[in-house]
């Protein structure tokens, strides 16, 4: 196989699984009794990519509201809904040659570290209504919006230091330091956005599946500069009410800063969309959800 036999588009390849590489050591407890635990990645690695040509990489965060889920199962059933988990878009987009990671991150409930760069304007700009929602289903107490906001950004800082292990092993697994993206479902494409845009880590792309980013910090850190990666959002018509309200506030910052972006509102979809479920996004492409966001990443990527 040459390189120009690698349609990005389509499946052509048998993957190999390596699971659970330490990626970063982070600190959990930070408020009681701090300790370190190891951050895990899974790297999925398509069989028979051509020697010649570095590979696209694409880096993956689970959802769950920052309190659940994990690299290798994050698929919720809900209302007759499920999800496609994270760990499912790492296999299916390494079957189509990119190298795919599915990555650890610490979780609100083991009070990490919040880190000294700061993601989230203020922690009154968290939303709640599902966090509650998913701490009452784990018998979990409430909690303040301070706590969640360090939880959120121990995360976030979380898909930071990913992004930069994919790089510094980016010779190891053939990758192209320039075709790298970062995204991720709910919970997982927050911390693509903030870890993109507000943190500054340079990728060439990002897509966030229902995921979140508040007004006042994309003002600030979505500048439409050029050196900025196009993004991918999508969200379902009876999503999570916050998710919901933000689709069209995306579309209509993206225009006016001139972000490239594709936007996906899936009809009759809540929070929980199988990545075959049909989609018409807004370049006119309609097919399934998988494919919307393959033509964008190969697009975005500049893969032949």
């Amino acid at each position: 196989m040459f390189s120009s036999d690698v349609d990005y588009l389509n499946k052509q390849f048998q993957v190999k699984l390596i699971s659970n590489q330490v990626y970063k050591r982070a600190i959990i407890h930070s408020s009681t009794n701090p300790i370190e635990r190891d951050l895990l990645i899974d790297i999925y690695e398509p069989i028979g990519l051509p020697m010649d040509v570095t590979s696209p990489a694409l880096i993956m965060a689970f959802g769950g509201a920052f309190h659940r889920g994990s690299k290798n199962n994050d698929a919720f059933e809900v209302n007759g809904s499920t999800n496609t988990a994270i760990s499912e878009y790492c296999l299916e987009f390494a079957k189509r040659g990119y190298v795919c990671f599915s990555i650890d991150y610490r979780l609100i409930q083991e009070d990490p570290d919040p880190g000294e760069t700061i993601a989230i304007s203020s922690p009154a700009a968290v939303p709640r209504s599902r966090v509650d929602e998913v701490r009452k289903i784990m018998n979990l107490p409430p909690v303040d919006n301070l706590t969640l906001w360090r939880g959120i950004e121990g995360a976030i800082d979380d898909g930071v230091s990913a992004i930069q292990w994919v790089k510094k092993n980016a010779e190891h697994f053939n990758i192209d330091k320039t075709k790298i993206a970062i995204g991720g479902w709910s919970a997982g494409g927050r911390i693509a956005l903030h870890a993109a845009f507000p943190e500054k880590e340079k990728v060439a792309a990002v897509f966030s599946l229902s995921g979140y980013m508040d007004s006042m910090d994309m003002n600030r850190s979505i500048l439409g500069n050029a050196d900025e990666p196009p993004v991918y959002v999508s969200w379902g018509s009876k999503d999570l009410d916050y998710v919901l309200s933000q689709g069209p506030i995306f579309e209509d910052y993206f225009k006016k800063v001139g972000i490239n972006y594709v936007s996906c509102e899936i009809q009759g979809a809540s929070h929980f969309y199988p990545r075959g479920v049909q989609v018409t996004d807004s370049d006119g492409f309609s097919g399934t959800f998988e494919e919307s966001l393959a033509k964008f990443l190969k697009r975005s990527l500049r893969l032949k």
